[in-house]
């Protein structure tokens, strides 16, 4: 459902946010044989209702539930509990402890539907997660987000998933798009002028290239 990215050095970062469908997340999960999987805080509490057990639960516990951080705890489950207050956010801290692991590749759940400064930070969050040479990117029920920096993106889908394209840190030049029905070529995207928004893939895969810039890339599945 979510799309797939299969990899033993992939980590799923589960955070407390919006799950649209738990049995849809079970069958992702399970789907991608992720090599870790890492509870944020009340992020635990959703995987305690499909019936997963994480490698790690990391955070200052002030969501997670007290018989679920118990039944993760007698199930030997590592936590890393940090202080409420402290310059990293608890998402940070799990995606950290991921490369850490040597992970190449991080899938952030439950980023979504919940206080619009989190979701912020968690989008520029794949940022950070770029510039450590790793793969990053936010999946929920029916939106995938992408960061691309002077770079080539090919991103999987369905005939009519939209595409949206916004420029981050400045003006994004010589932007090239390829199977979507408004297609680019070198073109100079300038910050905070929305041109990117609601492109509609042509084909299952679909290419983002930018010369000397930066991208937010949002795919919205389509609602057949």
């Amino acid at each position: 459902m979510y799309g797939c990215l299969i990899n033993s050095k992939t980590a799923c970062v589960v955070l407390n946010g919006e799950i649209g469908d738990y049995e849809e997340m079970k069958e992702f999960i399970e789907s991608q044989e992720y090599g870790k999987i890492i509870a944020v805080d009340g992020g635990a509490n959703h995987l305690y209702k499909i019936g997963v057990v994480p490698d790690y639960i990391v955070g200052d516990l002030d969501s997670i539930d007290d018989f679920i951080y118990e039944y993760y705890n007698e199930k030997g489950v590592e936590v890393l509990k940090y202080p409420s207050k402290k310059n990293e956010t608890d998402t940070e801290l799990a995606v950290i402890k991921a490369i850490e692991d040597g992970c190449v590749c991080v899938d952030i759940l439950g980023a979504l539907g919940g206080r619009i400064d989190h979701e912020l930070a968690n989008v520029f969050l794949l940022h950070y997660i770029m510039k450590k040479e790793v793969f990053g990117r936010i999946v929920s029920k029916k939106t995938e987000i992408y960061i691309v920096e002077n770079d080539e993106l090919v991103i999987e889908g369905c005939v009519g998933d939209i595409i949206s394209i916004l420029p981050l840190k400045g003006d994004a030049n010589g932007v090239t798009l390829r199977n979507l029905e408004y297609t680019l070529e070198e073109f100079d995207m300038s910050y905070s002028v929305p041109r990117g928004i609601s492109n509609v893939m042509t084909d299952t895969l679909c290419y983002i290239d930018v010369r000397d810039g930066c991208l937010v890339v949002i795919k919205n599945k389509f609602d057949k």
